[in-house]
């Protein structure tokens, strides 16, 4: 090789090496994880905002709403609390340290939804501020006692809302076909009872008894109503002026199971006159609502199908097919 071709090589060769060392030199901003607290130490939630306030604990294995109400809290989203708020990373450079910032990024208490996390023993573990500046793609957070503000890797936000909807397992009761004896059914066109027979079910009321086919489907829908009723609405406050509609129910279930315990559903029809916009006639609105053994708080809103299942002619059982 020529001196000259060599001489153009070990410039190409320093040029490159001086490239490499510039990048490597080159600070790289560094992730952090924002919340302190990991899923081993951590034994109640608070979330707060302006509006309302949710507190979640740990009682043994699951995890339950206690705070205003006292319920399962719902998988899904105690699932999602642990996969995407928990680990939520930020850069360890903050946006801003100016208080006055705060409610631009929604960090302040007058906007953010606040969480506060504690271990078994009720310490504090962490405080943040949690809120979103009107970007789609991310949201923003503070600890409690400074003014830093960072920019969060992902949206978080109304996965701390404290949204009794969202945080409330919408589980009722889960009775087990293998759990029942049999079921009382009343309503205003006529009273029935289904009873449990080793593999078969036995329809009875005034005028008939007979064994239901094995295919049948109106069955079915009631035994699948029951094992997996549920809602996500729920009535909590002032449920006393849905109480004289309960005094003539449109439809009264009685389960008796195995073990001697009876639960008793109770729902009713109530009609309410709503003028749609741009119209001048009246329509009626139609909800359904359920007590459950006589507790007037809360009830629970079901859906027009749920009391149409309990609520069908003897025929309708009589068929290999429904």
């Amino acid at each position: 090789m020529k001196r000259k071709q060599l001489i153009i090589l070990s410039i190409l060769v320093i040029l490159v090496l001086i490239y490499v060392l510039a990048r490597w030199q080159e600070p790289v901003e560094k992730e952090i994880r924002f919340f302190k607290a990991d899923s081993v130490s951590l034994a109640k939630m608070v979330f707060v905002n302006q509006e309302d306030t949710i507190i979640v604990e740990k009682k043994g294995k699951d995890w339950k709403l206690t705070y205003p109400v006292l319920w399962d809290a719902s998988t899904d989203q105690i699932n999602s609390f642990f996969k995407q708020v928990l680990p939520i990373q930020t850069s360890s450079t903050t946006m801003s340290d100016e208080p006055t910032m705060q409610s631009l990024y929604k960090v302040d208490a007058a906007n953010a939804n606040q969480v506060k996390l504690y271990n078994k023993s009720g310490r504090l573990l962490d405080h943040a501020f949690i809120g979103n500046g009107g970007n789609s793609t991310f949201d923003y957070g503070r600890h409690e006692g400074s003014n830093k503000i960072y920019q969060l890797k992902d949206n978080i936000a109304n996965l701390v809302k404290p949204d009794i909807y969202q945080w409330r397992s919408p589980n009722i009761t889960n009775l087990r076909l293998n759990d029942l004896d049999h079921i009382d059914v009343s309503y205003t066109k006529n009273s029935y009872s289904l009873t449990i027979e080793q593999d078969s079910i036995r329809y009875r009321d005034k005028y008939n008894n007979f064994l239901i086919p094995q295919n049948n489907r109106a069955q079915w829908k009631i035994i699948n109503a029951l094992e997996n009723l549920s809602t996500y609405q729920f009535i909590d406050q002032n449920t006393e002026k849905y109480l004289p509609a309960f005094q003539k129910p449109d439809c009264t279930i009685k389960v008796y199971l195995k073990d001697k315990t009876c639960k008793t559903f109770t729902l009713t029809r109530e009609e309410k006159a709503i003028t749609p916009i741009g119209t001048k006639s009246i329509d009626k609105e139609v909800t359904v609502l359920m007590m459950i053994d006589g507790k007037t708080s809360p009830l629970y809103q079901m859906t027009g199908d749920f009391i149409n299942r309990f609520t069908r002619a003897p025929q309708h059982f009589q068929v290999e097919f429904d």
